[in-house]
């Protein structure tokens, strides 16, 4: 999904396992009457999607773009003086959140034939790296990387430098995923953090961020 509003000057680009849909369902209210809103499966309540095909009713914006092709369909001029953000997650506690998704969503899991162990998707190594979410030919083309464990007081404080006033992350969309929770911190071997930090590691170099350092939250 992403969301471009041009009456604030901002496009959010969607990664995975970050609140991304939570997040463009308050920034769809905001946005703007003109702008881009993609469609979220299954709908959510207070998403209103729009202006996101041509006038033959070709489906030009979708779910979970990547930043090149965003670039291409919005147009250069536009993507690129326009400020860009995203989100993105610690690398391990994001493929556990994959991993509950996977096996705990009925829309991904509806006969429940997704049944790998968590070891076992830790070395199937299908993992929710976003790399091009935010980056184009391994250069990152976003302005904001913004850290999932920083929110919702990042994303607000984003909102105020834009100029959106009184913003604030209220809803709670897909949070029911990762109720049954099937990963124990006990069930996290070093193998395990080892194999996902490596796959991670252009990824987390691009957006930034040092995972190592606490979040900073705002009291």
């Amino acid at each position: 999904m992403a969301i471009v509003s041009f009456e604030h000057n901002f496009i959010f680009l969607k990664t995975t396992k970050t609140a991304g849909t939570s997040i463009e369902v308050d920034l769809s209210k905001i946005a703007g009457d003109d702008a881009i809103v993609t469609p979220i499966i299954p709908s959510e309540p207070g998403h209103v999607p729009r202006n996101f095909s041509d006038p033959d009713g070709e489906q030009l914006y979708y779910n979970h773009m990547t930043a090149a092709v965003m670039r291409k369909t919005l147009g250069p001029k536009h993507f690129d003086s326009m400020f860009k953000f995203c989100v993105e997650r610690e690398p391990v506690s994001k493929c556990i959140s994959q991993y509950h998704m996977l096996r705990n969503s009925p829309h991904h899991n509806a006969d429940g034939a997704y049944n790998l162990s968590w070891a076992e998707f830790v070395r199937e190594g299908r993992f929710p790296i976003d790399t091009r979410k935010f980056a184009i030919a391994g250069i990152k083309v976003v302005d904001r990387v913004l850290r999932y464990d920083e929110l919702p007081c990042a994303l607000q404080n984003l909102m105020n430098d834009l100029g959106v006033s009184d913003f604030q992350l209220t809803a709670k969309a897909k949070s029911d995923y990762s109720r049954k929770a099937l990963v124990r911190p006990d069930m996290v071997k070093n193998w395990h953090k080892a194999t996902i930090k490596k796959r991670f590691a252009k990824s987390t170099k691009l957006s930034g961020i040092d995972w190592e350092k606490p979040a900073q939250i705002d009291e």
